[in-house]
């Protein structure tokens, strides 16, 4: 097909182009992409970090040359480079890693040897997802070697310090189901869509992108990224972690076109078949009727995980709101309080200064005529000329009484009044100050219980156990798909046949025209990751690589001393070395690019296993740090023995370490 102008790389620009390619209405192209599930992704979603920060082994050693309890604890775990030692091999540092991987895997069946997997009592792994602290906690019966008999509990930190159960069942199935659907949702990846000839139309989910985390010399090193060859899984991890727009559009558009190219190519003659397919299609149907509504549930757990997010950060403000408002009303009552005793202290001044006013009054208009303590009579006084007792003179001292006295009085008693005026007023303002501090404080703490009672319901329904149906669905949509195409030849209708290849060709313009979206800038973006790996690589010990080149197809090619190898026919240890190198400069270009996916996390064991000498081991060390320090917010945890060159690159604070004959746990 001849390639039409320029496409744009919107939305409406990707469905235009569909549409015109296959010949089709917009209208129906939109149709066929809504029916096989074909979201348009011009943008990728923003990148979420996932880094470990502590985890803790505890249980009892039996039938080793150190049986006995064990409770070890590796904790302050962070950005840079750490590493997990010990001087002899077989110590135990690979369980370690072991362990975490399981951890953020969900699943500890075949991830953990078996007699450390009997020894174990207590898992206890803290980690962080897009900076929210997390927690996998895992217990059982030491000797028990049944995942499902453990008691396993998935929570994350609420905003007051506390756990927020999401998961509390079995250590299997179960717990492998919450942590893979958890996730997704939390760091935002979509399923990894694919198809082949042994399994049809299928589905890619967080087993396969967490191992592109774990790197180690008994996985599979035929594997350029993560530890599976077939569907250019590779390249499809690779696009993923780059942030390759349209990525998840053009793997579902593929994926549904070789499903119905697939089922149209194995159609038989179904006229006697007709009734019996239809009854199979109907039966597809109700089950994929309810493995949808399975997904609601899971994707309304997704948006109540997003709910109890935002509740977190809401609470932080609401409990701030509701002690500064109770701390408002503490003070207003306070100052109500002194107020009201200066007003209570005021008005009795006022009685006070009324009552001996009065008294002075009294006392100044006596004319006594004896003595108030033997009563003798005052002959003298009464008999003095002018003794009138008109209250000029005291008839006792014959002293001149002041004048004005009861207007000195008046004027206190007034002054005195209008403090209780004043106060009066003042006191009134404070009663209504307290009253609306009160009642601030009364609703800010009615919004925090309910935020409270919300995320408690929110708790209730995330713990409650959800299965995974993504998988289901797809392979439920594929068999209606091509139950619906058998049953149009059964049925001869014409209409049917033309609704297959309308279907078929808009599956076909769908392929093609994101493809073209994504293939220049995936080759741009290739050959920038290209040039790093090989210049790591030299780092690591391949001197004579002169060259490498990623092809579209997810296939390294590699020139070294003058000859051309492919990634898989090279040595154990030339694969190790690259694979790192891939993983780094995928995290490296894609954070230069600012669109990458990588989580930040990678988990290197045994790198100095194959064929690798002390000076380039050093020297690969060392380009890891740097990488680290220089993308800035990545982990990477490796496990080695204990070598000079590790003890030159890895910080003290960095490294757990077991000593001579000891065990790491």
């Amino acid at each position: 097909m001849r390639k039409s102008a320029p496409i744009q790389s919107t939305e409406s620009g990707w469905l235009r182009a569909i549409a015109e390619r296959s010949g089709t209405e917009e209208s129906t192209a939109k149709s066929v992409l809504q029916k096989y599930n074909i979201q348009p992704q011009p943008t990728p979603p923003r990148a979420k970090s996932l880094r470990f920060k502590s985890i803790r082994v505890a249980g009892a050693r039996a039938e080793s040359d150190c049986d006995g309890p064990f409770d070890k604890t590796w904790a302050n775990l962070g950005a840079g480079l750490f590493a997990v030692m010990s001087d002899r091999n077989l110590r135990g540092k690979s369980s370690i890693l072991n362990l975490l991987y399981a951890v953020i895997r969900g699943e500890f069946r075949g991830r953990v040897k078996a007699d450390v997997w009997k020894w174990l009592e207590i898992v206890d792994v803290t980690y962080e997802i897009d900076g929210i602290l997390h927690r996998t906690e895992l217990r059982k019966d030491v000797g028990e070697e049944d995942p499902a008999k453990a008691k396993a509990r998935v929570s994350r930190s609420g905003s007051d310090g506390s756990w927020v159960p999401l998961y509390d069942g079995d250590g299997g199935e179960g717990l492998k189901s919450q942590t893979e659907q958890l996730m997704m949702a939390e760091l935002t990846f979509s399923p990894i869509y694919a198809h082949n000839s042994k399994t049809g139309g299928h589905a890619h989910g967080w087993p396969l992108i967490s191992s592109a985390l774990f790197l180690s010399s008994s996985t599979n090193a035929k594997a350029l990224f993560g530890d599976v060859t077939i569907d250019g899984i590779p390249l499809r991890l690779l696009q993923l972690f780059i942030g390759l727009p349209w990525v998840s559009t053009y793997s579902a558009a593929l994926t549904a076109q070789k499903e119905v190219e697939e089922s149209r190519a194995a159609r038989p003659d179904q006229s006697a078949l007709y009734k019996g397919l239809a009854k199979r299609l109907e039966t597809v149907n109700a089950k994929l009727e309810t493995a949808r509504e399975s997904v609601k549930k899971v994707d309304d757990r997704s948006r109540k995980r997003v709910e109890l997010n935002d509740l977190d950060q809401q609470m932080v403000t609401l409990r701030e709101v509701a002690d500064s408002t109770r701390a408002a009303f503490e003070v207003a009552d306070v100052s109500l309080q002194k107020i009201a005793e200066s007003f209570e202290k005021a008005r009795q001044r006022v009685q006070q200064l009324e009552d001996e006013k009065s008294a002075g009054y009294s006392f100044r208009k006596l004319s006594p005529s004896c003595c108030p303590a033997c009563e003798a009579k005052y002959k003298e006084v009464v008999a003095a000329p002018g003794s009138t007792g008109d209250g000029s003179t005291c008839l006792l001292c014959k002293n001149d009484i002041p004048q004005g006295t009861e207007d000195f009085e008046e004027d206190h008693i007034q002054l005195a009044k209008d403090e209780v005026d004043a106060l009066d007023a003042s006191l009134k303002l404070a009663r209504e100050k307290q009253k609306a501090a009160e009642k601030s404080a009364n609703n800010a703490a009615i919004e925090l219980r309910k935020a409270k009672d919300r995320v408690s319901a929110l708790q209730v329904d995330l713990a409650a156990k959800v299965p995974d149906t993504e998988l289901e669905i797809v392979q439920l949509e594929a068999q209606a798909a091509q139950l619906r195409d058998l049953m149009g030849d059964g049925a001869t209708s014409t209409s049917s046949d033309a609704n297959t290849d309308a279907a078929d060709k808009v599956l076909r313009a769908a392929t093609d025209v994101t493809k073209e979206l994504m293939v220049d800038m995936q080759s741009e973006i290739l050959k920038q990751i290209s040039q790093s790996v090989m210049l790591l690589s030299r780092k690591f010990g391949m001197p004579n690589a002169t060259e490498m080149q990623l092809d579209n197809g997810g296939r390294l090619k590699v020139k070294q001393g003058g000859a051309i190898e492919w990634f898989s026919n090279l040595t154990m240890g030339e694969r190790l070395r690259i694979k790192i190198a891939v993983a780094l400069a995928a995290v490296e270009v894609a954070r230069e690019r600012g669109h990458g996916r990588h989580p930040g996390l990678m988990v290197i064991d045994s790198p100095a296993s194959e064929e690798v000498v002390d000076k380039d081991f050093e020297a690969m060390l060392d380009s890891v740090a740097t990488a680290a320090s220089e993308i800035g917010g990545v982990q990477i945890i490796i496990g080695t023995t204990a070598r000079p060159s590790v003890e030159a690159v890895v910080p003290i604070e960095h490294r757990l370490h077991a000593k001579g004959d000891d065990y790491v746990f």
